[in-house]
């Protein structure tokens, strides 16, 4: 016997069967649960929406948390498949892995690597895509239209997308309607907002304890030749550096001088003392760093601090969660292997 509320349970088996009959939409599903929410926030209600290949049915599963385990709740109208049956095996060729209780999907998978926004190992943002997609749900965030129009301008001026006719092929290359632009467009304006929450008032003292991590670098490189310093003792000499670039582009060589945030360089750059090898636009250099300019928290500087700090909040989440992994071998996704 569980020991949720009865009105609960009856109000989650009306929703359950009525979203199931009309075939609603995920999205719509997530809408409608939120009064069950703000009534029993403690069982975190959450929803399991699929849709079986053989007969085009759609059935909903709601889950709910008590003290001892979860509840699940489910109707398949007749003819469709109970709950149990939907699916021979219980991952198909379409899931590629769940997290906590969020299985992700291999289509929004390659999806959110088009549209995620900084570089993570790419195991780690698909974990992230499933937790944000969870959060989202426990704090859902309303997007206006204003902010849906001015996001999708901006996408589509940043992929070069100036007319209908661009827009559509793009569209059509990743099999995406203009639906699924709509709803991706409206996940990343949600996604900034909850990273604005995460990140709160905490954002002046965390920048202070991490501040050098933000500091400015000057970069020397050369791709071929002698290194940017005449010579191997450690201490940067900044003008013997440039003069060497100055010299390798005289001679037609590749070099150049780059500014780039500390927290932004490769490991090799940021802690060096000396001319190291490294790589830039993907070609072998040497490098040496000429100058250090302190951080300042300007507008440029609190983006990267914010993305930063919401990348420590998803890495700990990811290492508290629970995650299966469906199409990979366990020796690549364990977190121990």
């Amino acid at each position: 016997m569980t020991g949720l509320d009865p009105v609960l349970l009856d109000e989650a088996l009306g929703l359950v069967r009525e979203l199931t009959i009309g075939r609603a939409s995920l999205r719509e599903a997530h809408d409608r649960l939120t009064p069950l929410r703000q009534r029993w926030p403690e069982t975190q209600p959450a929803f399991v929406r699929d849709e079986e290949i053989a007969d085009g049915s759609v059935c909903f599963d709601m889950l709910l948390r008590e003290p001892a385990g979860t509840v699940s709740i489910a109707f398949s109208p007749t003819p469709a498949l109970p709950w149990p049956l939907r699916g021979a095996v219980r991952h198909s060729e379409h899931q590629l892995l769940r997290v906590g209780t969020r299985t992700l999907y291999v289509g929004q998978a390659l999806t959110a690597l088009d549209f995620l926004w900084y570089d993570h190992d790419v195991l780690a943002r698909l974990v992230d895509t499933a937790l944000i997609a969870t959060e989202l749900e426990l704090r859902p965030i309303e997007v206006s239209e204003e902010e849906l129009q001015a996001a999708a301008d901006a996408y589509r001026r940043a992929k070069g997308l100036l007319d209908p006719a661009s827009t559509a092929r793009w569209l059509a290359e990743r099999g995406l309607s203009a639906g699924d632009f709509a709803d991706l467009v409206a996940h990343t304006v949600a996604v900034g907002r909850l990273r604005e929450q995460v990140v709160g008032d905490s954002l002046p003292s965390w920048f202070e304890r991490h501040r050098e991590a933000f500091d400015t670098l000057v970069v020397a490189w050369i791709a071929e030749g002698p290194h940017p310093h005449p010579h191997p003792d450690p201490g940067p000499d900044p003008d013997a550096a440039l003069a060497a670039v100055a010299a390798a582009v005289r001679a037609g060589r590749a070099a150049g001088v780059l500014r780039l945030t500390a927290a932004e360089a490769a490991p090799e750059v940021r802690d060096a003392t000396g001319p190291v090898p490294t790589v830039i636009a993907g070609m072998p250099v040497t490098a040496v760093v000429t100058a250090r300019e302190p951080a300042e928290l300007t507008a440029g500087t609190r983006q990267l601090v914010e993305r930063a700090m919401f990348d420590e909040w998803l890495a700990q989440r990811r290492a508290s969660v629970d995650i299966e992994w469906f199409w990979l071998p366990r020796d690549v996704t364990n977190p121990g292997g």
